[in-house]
């Protein structure tokens, strides 16, 4: 996956909200490093260092780190436990296929995790939901979900959605509530399933695309609008 770099089963945490949610969701902090004349958050970990303001530079990934960072473990669920989890729930899955934006994948993570769709999978060539940038841009929302990574083949016999910009069933005709899964595609390559139905929203006249970020928002939000009634 591009940017998996992180050793195994561990994430960097950076900033205190980043921090309070992920502790709140009951990830286990190994590592809170503070930078001097910062105050450590009011989080359980298993270790509390200083780090000098040029050791912290080096150890912080943000342009401006906020003085607070952490080393957590989260073990990572498969694609069965994602699938199994989205299930039992009564939610497709949510499939990110090859998004390599750690922002936009953070984003839509944030977003699942607030219209309360349970569960995720990222595909190969996609960008890394535990990456320190896609943490920080779901808030530390990651948390709240089961996250899978994998490959289309562990999705072989779950039918659904994939969205597209143009030319799909349009999204208010669209049985979302009961399909298996919702895919979207790679910024560049878009879908790399062919077998999927086209989902497409609306737009004005002239517009292309939307964002793949707004996209998911607006595709989950109808998820959940459906699912509540």
């Amino acid at each position: 996956m591009v940017g998996a770099r992180r050793e195994p089963a561990l994430v960097l945490l950076e900033g205190p909200r980043v921090i309070a949610e992920a502790a709140a969701c009951g990830v286990r902090l190994e590592v809170v490093a503070t930078r001097e004349g910062v105050e450590p958050p009011s989080v359980t970990a298993d270790r509390v260092v200083r780090l000098s303001d040029r050791a912290f530079a080096a150890a912080s990934q943000t342009v401006t780190p906020q003085g607070v960072l952490a080393v957590a473990r989260r073990p990572e669920a498969t694609v069965a436990d994602a699938l199994a989890a989205a299930r039992a729930a009564g939610w497709p899955l949510i499939v990110l296929d090859g998004l390599q934006d750690p922002g936009n994948v953070g984003a839509i993570c944030r977003t699942a995790a607030a219209v309360g769709a349970p569960a995720l999978v990222v595909l190969e060539g996609g960008a890394d939901p535990y990456g320190a940038k896609a943490v920080r841009a779901s808030a530390g929302n990651v948390f709240r979900l089961i996250v899978g990574c994998g490959a289309w083949e562990d999705l072989q016999g779950v039918h659904g959605y994939g969205a597209s910009p143009a030319g799909g069933l349009p999204l208010d005709l669209a049985d979302l509530g009961s399909a298996g899964l919702l895919a979207l595609g790679g910024e560049v390559r878009g879908l790399r399933n062919p077998g999927l139905e086209a989902v497409s929203i609306p737009m004005a006249a002239g517009v292309e695309s939307l964002n793949v970020a707004a996209a998911a928002a607006v595709l989950l939000y109808e998820v959940r609008r459906r699912l509540a009634v």
